[in-house]
């Protein structure tokens, strides 16, 4: 009989007592924790985890299920959202520590009605006054950045940068290696946040050091959801890098 794969939360340090209370709240077994552990790691296919546990894509799904109804939620998203919600009750939160009011957001994105749709679902979610900041292609997110460097008062480093891929000029692949190859920047997380879902950009983003890779949704309420889960991760959850102005 195999055994099967312990479950390394490598990484996972921070969200790892969270994690451990919420199986407890909710009486998941150990395979649904391991399941759920990857979910929070952002391996969110059944395929991939199935692969890390050594097990089939239909279990997976079985004790996603299982999952979904003991937490009462219905997708996995929806619980990713729970989960977050539960340890941002779980932490508490210091002084010094950045919230979503004190959140710099820079967006390179080449769409604006779609830039300003962003705004107003992070607004509509979190309640609070988002500060944002807008490039339209990967050249003027570099210069922005750059303008950081000399300590420009008109280009205050953001905390965060949300990056779409497809863009003019320069392209968010470009724009990212420039990024994560400069020591004065690189610490800077950005959230790829594109209409490509391809596990090919998936991985290059990945392995040009790109902290998170999100879908864009399609509807405003999902959007609201998804923004939610953003700025709640990298302004409450999340531990940052010391921010410069």
């Amino acid at each position: 009989m195999s055994t099967a794969p312990v479950m390394d939360l490598k990484g996972l340090d921070e969200l790892k007592e969270p994690l451990e209370a919420f199986v407890a709240k909710h009486g998941l077994s150990k395979r649904e924790h391991d399941v759920l552990a990857l979910l929070v790691h952002q391996v969110v296919s059944a395929e991939n985890i199935s692969e890390h546990l050594g097990i089939s894509r239909n279990t997976v799904r079985i004790h996603l299920k299982n999952i979904n109804t003991k937490v009462g939620t219905t997708s996995k998203s929806e619980l990713l959202g729970k989960f977050i919600e539960f340890v941002i009750q779980q932490r508490e939160i210091g002084s010094e520590e950045v919230t979503e009011t004190d959140l710099l957001i820079l967006i390179a994105d080449d769409d604006d009605s779609y830039v300003d749709l962003v705004r107003k679902a992070s607004e509509s979610a979190i309640g609070s006054d988002i500060k944002f900041r807008h490039v339209s292609d990967g050249h003027q997110m570099i210069e922005y950045l750059e303008g950081t460097k000399r300590n420009d008062p008109s280009c205050k480093r953001p905390h965060i940068i949300l990056l779409d891929l497809n863009m003019p000029k320069m392209n968010g692949f470009q724009a990212l290696e420039r990024l994560k190859t400069d020591p004065q920047l690189n610490e800077i997380p950005v959230v790829v946040f594109t209409s490509s879902s391809t596990q090919a950009d998936v991985s290059n983003i990945y392995a040009l050091g790109g902290n998170s890779y999100v879908t864009k949704p399609g509807g405003y309420q999902q959007l609201k959801q998804v923004m939610h889960g953003i700025v709640s991760y990298w302004g409450r959850i999340g531990a940052l890098p010391s921010h410069k102005s």
